[in-house]
């Protein structure tokens, strides 16, 4: 029961924060399916209403497959071991906001938007990870 609950309670609750702020921000009855391909902040926040149910599939499947196993091996580490593991953790969360950032940036707006989008972008991995985490230590 605790090894079915270490892989689907950390990106329940993590869905669940998001779904509520995205169900509750100003732009939710708004967001339609056609703006997907936009390339805009919009598009993505309707990207994750539409797709949520595959989103939340694919983070089940990750946190099973990838975050268990390393979160086993990082807890038999010592500090060191943690601490990089944490770096390491938030190096692929900029590669990826940077990445994702770039995707869905449009050139004209300037790179002032293109760095607001990767702080968003950021912000957002970076505390569905701190929430992870938190539950994954909550449950050992």
């Amino acid at each position: 029961m605790k090894k079915l609950l270490k892989i689907l309670l950390p990106p329940f609750v993590g869905f669940a924060v998001y779904f509520t702020v995205i169900r509750y921000s100003s732009f939710y009855f708004s967001l339609r399916i056609d703006e997907m391909g936009e390339g805009n902040l919009l598009a993505f926040m309707a990207y994750y209403r539409y797709l949520l149910p595959l989103l939340f599939t694919v983070s089940v499947l990750t946190q099973l497959l990838i975050i268990i196993p390393i979160w086993r091996n990082v807890m038999n580490k010592g500090t060191t071991g943690k601490i990089w593991a944490a770096v390491a953790l938030i190096l692929v969360c900029l590669l990826f906001a940077a990445g994702m950032s770039y995707a869905i940036w449009d050139k004209p707006d300037g790179v002032h938007h293109l760095f607001m989008l990767f702080s968003f972008m950021t912000a957002v991995q970076l505390v569905y990870w701190v929430i992870n985490l938190v539950i994954l230590r909550l449950l050992n």
